[in-house]
Order: C-alpha cells, then structure tokens, then sequence
C-alpha cells in the first residue's frame, strides 16, 4: 500500500516495467542567477507542479533543482481519477486486485478507476518530452539544497536558494521534497511509521497472475506485533515488485523485510533462492499522523507541499497531482500557497482509523479484508476522498464494531484533551501576567 519513498536509497538498477529513462547527466551551464520560481525536488510533486506551470498563461521562468545525481529509483501508485498532468508515464495498471488473509481472500474490480503503477524513470521521461515541448522550465539534477532564506530586495521580498551546484535568488520557492517521518507527535496525537522495502523481482519462470494486484497479503503471519503485509505488482508473468510493509510505533524496528519479501517468494510462488532475483530495490518511510506536518523551521521562506500522503493509508500520488494544479495557480499569481487540507469527516474516520491500527494492530487484517470484500467502486471512492456520507456509513458498518468504537473513544477523549491543553497553554501567560500585576500592587 505504500506509495510514496522519502529515501534517497541512492544508486540502483533499472527496475522491471519501466521505460528507461536516460540517466541524469552533468548540469550544463551554471545556474541562473535569478528566476521567477524555483522548486525544490524533482519527484512527484515537484514535476506535476512544473508542467502545470508550464501549461500556464505568461512568460516565467521556472527551476527544479533535484538533489539525486542517479535514477530516481522510486515508483507511485493510486487509482486513477484523472488528475494526473502526465497520464503518458503509466508503468502499469490493474483493474483487479484482492487482499489476502488467513481467514480468505477479498477482490475488487473498477474498470473506470484502474490502479495505476508509475515509476520515476518513466515519469521522469514524460515530463522531460512536455517541459521540452512547452518550454520555461529547467530540471538540473545532483543539485542537493542545503538552505532557503528570505532576502529583502528594493523591488520586494525574494528567496535566496541554496544549493550544492551554486545559489539563485527566486521570487517564489517551492519545498516539494515530500514528508519526512517526525521523530514523535503532541500527546492525543497518534503517529505510526509505514516503513517498506520493495524489490522487483525476475523468476526463472512464469508464476505470476498479470490480472491481479495483491494489495496486502497478511496470510501465514504471526498475530501478535504491529501490522504487517506483502503487497505484489506483476508487471509480466516473470517480473513483479514484492514488497514488505510495516506500520509500526517504533522508527526504529529492528524488522527485517528481506527475510519477509525471501520467505514469502518462497511459500507463495514456490520459488527456489536460486529461481529469481532482485534487480532494482526501494524503500523509504511515510508518516501516517493525525498530527499537522509542518516543513522545517529553516525552510520557512518557501512555500510547502506537506501533508497530501493520506493518514490511514499512505497514498498520496493522486492527492498530490490534485493540489499540484492548486499549487501552480498560485505559484504563478504569486500568492501563498494554501495547504492540503482533507474535510472535516476524512480527518475524523482516518483518526479514528489510526488508533484502530495503533491499539489492535492484530484485527487490522480482518479490517481491510472486511473493508476490500465490499463493492470495488465503492472502495475506490472511499480511498479516494469521493464518498458520500451513506458511503462512508456502509464501509462503518462492514467494520468489526468493538475495536472500532473503542477507537472512536478514543479519539473523542484525545480531542477533549488536546482542547484542555491548548486552553490551560493559552491562559497561563495571562495568569502569570495577573500575579505579576497583583504583586506589584502588594508592594
């Protein structure tokens, strides 16, 4: 279920269903000395930002400064709605996929909204031939930025750039480097790791079924610990990307995804060590918090693409595509950027969903097995923020109902005390400044 890597993993092998991309070569030329915005980060935000600009009314220059030198080895996923800028850079994608568990096998179809797998060298590619063809835009990669700060100008303010390859003075910045996983949340908040390690794989021979994704397959593990699957894309009956994902507490669990990813190979597709290999690998983290993600405090002159991975699940390749257009709006009227923010009722079901996960991480696979046995396009609009409240209402229901209310509980009583606690914060200034007020009229 993983989509988005936010680690730099570093030099890799082409993966299998991928389009090569060419690889990155040397910059040309030396950075611009100035330019009208400047985007930090060339993955998924970052180039749906770019060529929507690009596809906008008015002359600006616009520079994406990539920190990898090497091919992006990462890859995304979502289903899709129509709000990708590049459809063209589509890997693969499924019109079916299942989840497994040990008490039997969910599947769900939606031929309107297939499941699309695309990877970076591909999207890469795609956007490179667009940028090309509408002009304004320049990708320069192995260029790592160290700092971004406001410069006051007599024309107005600006943002000095920073980087490894020089420093350019832009009148917009743009911090599209994705979330990074915080080291830990406010009390009544909940925050769990969704790390991952995937490995696309080549057998000897043909074992994999090209109709399905495999979202999660919990079978044939242990109950006990936090929450843990496989989850398969077959690309061709011989590649897939097998990966092992764990939503955990702890940042630094000690689990160990290559024994997972080896031994499912083994009982699953009854392959030997010696019938496959991995030719390209990724892994990264994403942060699943019903806490605000906030970018760093030494990138607050830039305006931030933070917040568009989905809490309950970690997708957010269609979410960022969506507020790509948003983001490159503003951009080029020069505005603040407003922040991804989900309604009211998203963010209560996702945290309530989240304490579900967190405090009974042993009838999670129930859950999505419960939740991926229901209508495919009913699923897919849930996941993808188009339900309805009588949607959301028939997906509750589906749900085992002790765990979930007891979640619901608890959120209801972590929002109470987060209430109390901003209150008490807000009036001890003003508590103190009385007794420093009556003190003095003591004296």
């Amino acid at each position: 279920m993983s989509t988005v890597s936010v680690a730099d993993t570093g030099t890799t092998t082409t993966g299998a269903g991928a389009r090569v991309a060419p690889a990155p070569g040397p910059v040309a030329g030396p950075l611009p000395a100035t330019v009208d915005v400047a985007v930090v980060g060339g993955g998924c935000s970052g180039l749906a930002t770019a060529v929507r600009l690009a596809a906008l009314p008015g002359d600006r220059s616009v520079l994406v400064l990539e920190g990898r030198s090497t091919p992006d080895p990462r890859s995304w996923c979502s289903w899709d709605d129509g709000s990708d800028p590049l459809p063209e850079a589509r890997s693969a994608s499924w019109t079916r996929w299942e989840v497994r568990s040990d008490r039997g096998t969910s599947v769900g179809t939606d031929p309107e909204h297939p499941y699309v797998l695309v990877r970076a060298a591909d999207r890469r590619a795609a956007a490179e031939r667009r940028l090309a063809a509408l002009g304004g835009v320049r990708v320069v990669d192995g260029a790592p930025v160290t700092a971004v700060t406001a410069v006051p100008v007599t024309d107005g303010p600006g943002v000095s750039v920073h980087s490894a390859l020089g420093t350019v003075w832009a009148a917009s910045v743009l911090d599209a480097r994705g979330p990074r996983c915080p080291e830990h949340v406010d009390a009544g908040r909940v925050l769990l790791h969704q790390r991952f390690v995937g490995h696309w794989i080549t057998a000897d021979r043909p074992v994999f079924d090209t109709t399905t994704a495999t979202l999660m397959d919990f079978s044939g593990q242990a109950a006990s610990g936090p929450v843990r699957f496989v989850y398969v894309l077959p690309v061709s009956p011989t590649e897939a990307l097998v990966e092992s994902t764990l939503f955990t507490p702890d940042a630094a669990d000690p689990f160990d995804h290559e024994d997972h990813v080896t031994r499912y190979v083994e009982r699953r597709w009854g392959l030997r060590p010696d019938e496959w290999r991995t030719v390209d690998s990724e892994r990264g983290c994403i942060p699943m918090t019903d806490a605000p993600l906030r970018p760093g405090a030494r990138w607050s002159a830039a305006e931030a693409v933070v917040g568009t991975t989905r809490p309950s699940s970690g997708y957010g390749f269609a979410r960022s595509n969506r507020h790509s257009a948003v983001v490159a709006q503003h951009l080029a009227a020069g505005t603040p950027v407003p922040p991804f923010v989900d309604g009211w009722r998203t963010r209560f079901l996702d945290a309530v969903f989240l304490r579900f996960l967190r405090d009974r991480p042993e009838q999670a696979p129930e859950a999505f097995r419960r939740l991926f046995a229901l209508s495919g396009p009913l699923v897919v609009r849930f996941l993808t923020e188009r339900s309805t409240p009588a949607d959301d209402l028939r997906i509750v229901l589906a749900l085992q109902k002790p765990p979930f209310l007891a979640a619901l509980a608890r959120t209801v009583v972590d929002a109470v005390t987060r209430r109390r606690t901003a209150a008490v914060a807000h009036s001890a200034p003003d508590a103190v400044a009385r007794r420093t007020r009556a003190a003095r009229s003591a004296r």
